[in-house]
């Protein structure tokens, strides 16, 4: 940055310099080429009085430095030149400052002179006898100054731009320093330039809201730790109950303490207790990849018809209902998201399953889709033993149970649910829960329609 900002600094000085220079220059030679018009008017008017009194041949005997006097008759004919020889010259009628002089007594010109091989300015008066006296000499110029002093000239351009470069990185290290000292970590706009404490300020706050932020992922990854705790502690806990049943029946059929008869009863205990643990470790393995996202969803996303999907589930079910004298009814209309069949499936399924768990024998579960608005609606509604109030904002979290001695009873692992809020969030939709405890539950499936 130092070397980028001395290199603006150093061009930024000799474009000032090369322009000022240029002006100054442009001044000096409008001035010289005034002075020296004004100059030879003097001289010329000085010797046209001087003819007019004493007589042109006067002229032989004048000398006025490296002027050029000339005498031109009336019809352009040089009659005398203090330079060249007269008789070789060419009819002057057609000079410009001979026509003036003719007609207003004066008149001055500028051109190169052929003769001379040189620029010359030129003034000329009209004499008495009608006759013009002409004064030229060759015109000084600011840059026929410049070359005469061309070494001096040049010292001092190098100078100006040696110096330049000295000032530019004197400058750019000034410039630099404070921001050089500048604590990214801890920002103050004290002891800077106006021009960055806006950009001080910013720095500040972006690091107050990157604090912030730390603070919360912090917080959240503090959450996670202690979620994840939890977690591992229920699912301990979840897996001892069955294996520990499983071991022990095991154990006492290996010893020989059971009866023949009681071998069959043991044997379906163990099985239940193995299809438990079997259930359970598949709702870990779903729920795990519904957060991880292990695998990739978005190749599975398809159209699917929600009553489709809702009359499958009510098939899947059909039995278990007709155990648990439930009355299990779908209908509605043919409402299309894009989603993961799959995991829907699975998402209505949970939610109609514990629906039939936790209701009263000749209760009822009753399935309905619709579309409102922009959103597609899977409804289930029962009359079962509801939710507690103060359990309802929980029963979405993992291994949550309301009533954990009929969880128990009726197979349940803690995971359906929450396996239903992770489904839902996948596919950006929403869950409403309706219940009151003793009357019965209803719950709302809410799903972005296709644009």
């Amino acid at each position: 940055m130092r070397n980028e900002l001395t290199k603006r600094i150093f061009f930024a000085c000799m474009t000032v310099f090369l322009l000022t220079s240029s002006l100054i220059l442009y001044v000096m030679n409008s001035y010289l080429v005034r002075r020296n018009v004004d100059e030879l008017r003097d001289r010329t008017l000085l010797l046209s009085s001087a003819v007019n009194q004493y007589g042109w041949e006067f002229l032989r005997s004048v000398k006025i430095g490296q002027a050029r006097i000339t005498l031109i008759d009336s019809d352009g004919t040089v009659l005398f030149d203090s330079k060249l020889n007269p008789e070789k010259m060419e009819n002057h009628s057609q000079r410009e400052e001979f026509i003036e002089a003719m007609h207003s007594g004066e008149g001055d010109s500028e051109r190169y002179s052929d003769s001379l091989l040189r620029k010359t300015v030129n003034y000329a008066v009209k004499l008495d006898t009608s006759q013009i006296i002409r004064v030229s000499m060759e015109q000084d110029t600011v840059f026929r100054l410049i070359i005469s002093m061309l070494s001096p000239v040049v010292f001092i351009v190098l100078l100006m731009m040696l110096l330049s470069v000295v000032l530019a990185a004197e400058s750019s290290k000034k410039i630099i320093k404070p921001i050089n000292l500048l604590d990214p970590e801890n920002p103050d706009d004290r002891n800077i330039y106006d021009e960055m404490k806006p950009f001080i300020r910013r720095l500040i706050a972006q690091n107050q809201q990157i604090q912030r932020q730390m603070q919360q992922l912090r917080m959240e990854h503090k959450k996670q730790d202690d979620m994840r705790r939890e977690f591992t502690a229920n699912v301990s806990h979840e897996l001892k109950t069955p294996l520990t049943s499983i071991s022990g029946f095991a154990e006492i059929i290996r010893d020989g303490y059971v009866q023949q008869k009681d071998v069959s009863r043991f044997a379906d205990t163990i099985y239940k207790e193995a299809q438990r643990l079997m259930t359970l470790v598949n709702d870990i393995l779903k729920l795990s990849r519904l957060e991880d996202g292990s695998t990739d969803m978005h190749e599975e996303r398809q159209s699917v018809n929600l009553l489709s999907l809702c009359q499958n589930v009510q098939e899947r079910l059909a039995l278990n209902a007709v155990q648990h004298q439930i009355s299990l009814s779908c209908e509605g209309d043919s409402v299309f998201i894009i989603g993961i069949p799959r995991t829907l499936e699975e998402i209505i399924y949970n939610i109609c399953d514990n629906a039939i768990k936790y209701n009263h024998p000749d209760g009822f579960v009753k399935i309905s889709v619709r579309q409102e608005d922009f959103s597609a609606v899977v409804q289930v509604q029962d009359n079962g033993i509801g939710i507690p109030e103060a359990d309802q904002s929980r029963v979405f979290e993992r291994f949550y149970r309301v009533n954990k001695s009929h969880s128990k009873e009726v197979g349940g692992t803690g995971l359906g649910l929450s396996i239903v809020k992770h489904g839902m969030a996948l596919h950006y939709a929403r869950i409403e829960l309706e219940s009151e405890e003793g009357k019965g539950t209803c719950i709302k499936l809410i799903f972005p329609l296709p644009n």
